[in-house]
C-alpha cells in the first residue's frame, strides 16, 4: 500500500539500502581513508504489468496524483517488516508498453524512505522581536533607501579618509625621485 492506494500487478519489490561514505586520499598512505557520514535513505523499487486502458488510466491518475502531491505517504510491504520504513516519497516512476501486445505495460516505481527534518535550534532567552512596528513607510518605496542610517548613526567617509590624505602625500614626497633612478637603463636600451 502507498497511502490510501494498492498498485495492482507487482512483479517485483526490490530494496537498495547503503552508506554515505566520504573517500579521503591522503597522500603517502596505500589506499584512503572512509568516513561513515551515516545511513542512506531506504530506496524500494516496485515493478510491474497491468493490461487494458482502464487499468492504465486508474494507475497513472492515481499515482500521479501521489508524485504531483510531493508529500510523505505511508507504505506498507512484507519485505520491509524488519525496517522502519513508514513513510515515503515518490521519487521517480518509469511506464511503458510491452510490445507485441497492445494493451498492456510495464511500470517500475521507485519510493525513498522519508525522515523528518529537525526543528531549527532555538537560542534559548532571545527574542527576535520580529513582529515590532519600526514605524517604517514602505508605501512609497524610496525609505527604505537609508536603511542603514534608519538604524544607526553612519559616519562621514571624509572623516575617515583624513589619514589617508596625509600618508598618500608622504609617498608620493618619498617616491617622487624613483622614476629618474631608471635614466641610465633607458639611454643603454634606447
Amino acid at each position: 500500500m502507498i497511502g490510501e492506494w494498492e498498485p495492482r500487478g507487482i512483479e517485483t519489490v526490490a530494496t537498495a539500502e547503503a552508506r554515505h561514505l566520504v573517500r579521503m586520499p591522503v597522500p603517502g598512505l596505500a589506499g584512503d581513508l572512509h568516513q561513515d557520514l551515516g545511513r542512506a535513505a531506504l530506496a524500494v523499487t516496485l515493478s510491474g504489468t497491468l493490461a487494458g486502458d482502464e487499468a492504465r488510466d486508474g494507475f497513472l491518475e492515481s499515482l500521479r496524483e501521489q508524485f504531483a502531491a510531493g508529500e510523505p505517504v505511508d507504505f506498507v510491504a512484507d519485505i520491509l517488516t524488519d525496517s522502519d520504513l513508514e513513510q515515503v516519497l515518490i521519487r521517480d516512476f518509469r511506464l511503458s508498453e510491452v510490445a507485441g501486445s497492445a494493451d498492456s505495460f510495464r511500470y517500475a516505481i521507485t519510493l525513498v524512505e522519508y525522515t523528518e527534518p529537525p526543528e531549527p535550534p532555538g537560542l534559548p532567552g532571545l527574542d527576535l522581536g520580529l513582529d515590532v512596528d519600526l514605524g517604517l513607510d514602505i508605501d512609497l518605496g524610496l525609505d527604505l533607501l537609508d536603511l542603514p542610517g534608519l538604524l544607526f548613526d553612519v559616519p562621514s567617509f571624509d572623516d575617515m579618509l583624513s589619514p589617508i590624505g596625509t600618508a598618500a602625500e608622504s609617498l608620493k614626497s618619498a617616491l617622487g625621485g624613483a622614476g629618474s633612478l631608471l635614466d641610465p637603463l633607458n639611454a643603454i636600451l634606447d
